[in-house]
């Protein structure tokens, strides 16, 4: 089986995704874990105070950590470790974001990293009460001892995700993350894009991204559509708002916080009507003091480019 990645874990030392004080990576050739590696790291400067929460969860100190690289003498390690090869974590959104920040926080450009996250691959095909890395790491036959000890969750994630290729018949992490209808993300120069599933057009309306980036004005809200959209299909637009990490809606409801209006077909509205029901919903809903926004598609548009 010509399965290869590294898997990654990081541990920070406070709330800031950039303070990374710790990493494990678990490099898998060929359906096999053939090297291993935990360093320590010295978080960013103005970015390395410890948080007593994240301590009582690693429990990594200052002092550990006082004569380790920073994070940006650290990386080259890393991504020598990596080599050319896709990396897997699980919710890789706040493992790429560690990342991200981190390279933000020191002053260095994004590394060129292809990625795939556990989470999002388990939820495709396991059955689970909690998705969280112990529970999919018994899931997957291999049971997690030392959660928070970066290389225990990266040899855990690599077990997953070899788990999963067997379960899938995979034999590289491109066919996994296709036979379990997702795509790979990708980070570099100033862009990325998180590791998501897709959704076929039918059933059940597809789920917010987990990796989505919270910034983004449609992240966290829930959206519905009302009218044919030039740029799109309904099904895409309800796809495109899910990666942004919005709540598709089909219809307007007391949680919708925005409506996107597309063109209104005059032969589908009631006689003497210019609204559809669905915007109709939404002023009036707006008028009892629901926080609602109607958006052209215009807007919507410029919106979802950000």
């Amino acid at each position: 089986m010509a399965l290869s990645f590294v898997a990654i874990d990081f541990e920070t030392a406070n709330s800031f995704r950039g303070s990374p004080c710790a990493v494990g990576l678990a490099r898998v050739r060929d359906g096999a874990v053939v090297a291993t590696a935990r360093w320590l790291i010295r978080p960013p400067a103005g970015y390395d105070h410890f948080d007593g929460f994240n301590m009582m969860l690693h429990g990594i100190t200052p002092e550990m950590v006082e004569h380790e690289p920073r994070f940006a003498a650290r990386l080259p390690e890393i991504l020598a470790f990596v080599g050319d090869l896709p990396v897997v974590a699980h919710n890789a959104g706040f493992d790429v974001g560690v990342i991200r920040d981190a390279c933000d926080a020191s002053g260095l450009p994004w590394p060129d990293l292809r990625y795939a996250c556990s989470l999002v691959l388990a939820r495709q095909t396991y059955d689970l009460l909690s998705y969280s890395l112990p529970w999919v790491a018994e899931a997957a036959g291999s049971p997690l001892d030392h959660h928070h000890d970066p290389a225990a969750d990266a040899a855990a994630c690599a077990a997953i995700v070899l788990d999963l290729a067997r379960r899938r018949e995979a034999a590289s992490l491109p066919d996994l993350v296709t036979a379990s209808r997702c795509f790979l993300g990708h980070v570099g120069g100033d862009s990325w894009e998180g590791c998501h599933g897709t959704w076929s057009g039918t059933g059940e309306l597809p789920s917010p991204n987990p990796e989505a980036d919270p910034s983004h004005p449609f992240y966290g809200r829930e959206m519905a559509f009302t009218g044919a959209l030039a740029s799109m299909s309904r099904a895409q637009a309800w796809q495109t708002i899910a990666q942004r990490g919005a709540i598709p809606a089909e219809n307007v409801t007391r949680h919708t916080r925005i409506l996107v209006i597309g063109f209104q077909d005059a032969r589908k509205l009631r006689p003497g009507e210019a609204l559809s029901a669905k915007a109709r919903k939404a002023a009036d809903l707006r008028a009892k003091g629901q926080a609602i926004e109607v958006m052209p598609e215009e807007l919507f548009f410029q919106l979802l480019a950000l």
